[in-house]
């Protein structure tokens, strides 16, 4: 099972850690379930779906921003700065309190692929990342090499 999840808009990518974009959208997910049915957009449903969907499936699918009409790309990024928002106040993410998550059932052993601890930062950064692809202001990564985004040492190189 691959560690990397290509994250696309247009002609720009990054590449995410599988475990910390996993946890940004479960995270996210939540954010709108938690929002008033009067706030709520009426892409939301399927968008909720589509986090969890690409929470689950990891690597096996790529994240492709340009699939996600206008408003559901707004409301899927505003959702990820809120809930890396929240992370970052609880301080990052622990193996307990994501074997309490119900959305992940039997595989919350495996999800973290034997992290203890998800810090914050990178999830953050990941966060700022997709706002940042989606609006054509990713820094580019050095010729030949791609932005590697949500490590445990942060953003990185990768390729060449």
């Amino acid at each position: 099972m691959s560690r990397t999840v290509p994250v696309i808009f247009g002609d720009a990518m990054f590449w995410a850690y599988d475990v910390a974009l996993g946890v940004l959208f479960i995270e996210a997910a939540r954010v709108g379930v938690e929002m008033s049915e009067e706030l709520r957009p009426s892409c939301w449903p399927e968008l909720e779906q589509d986090l969890r969907t690409h929470a689950f499936v990891g690597g096996s699918s790529a994240v492709l921003l340009d699939d996600f009409g206008v408003e559901r790309r707004q409301v899927l990024l505003s959702s990820a700065v809120e809930a890396a928002r929240r992370i970052e106040a609880r301080g990052g993410v622990s193996r307990g309190e994501v074997s309490t998550w119900p959305e992940l059932e039997e595989s919350a052993t495996s999800f973290l692929r034997g992290a203890e601890h998800i810090a914050a930062a990178p999830l953050v950064e990941l966060a700022q990342a997709l706002v940042d692809l989606a609006a054509g202001k990713l820094s580019p990564a050095p010729a030949d090499r791609f932005w590697y985004y949500g490590t445990p040492e942060g953003r990185i190189v990768q390729g060449g």
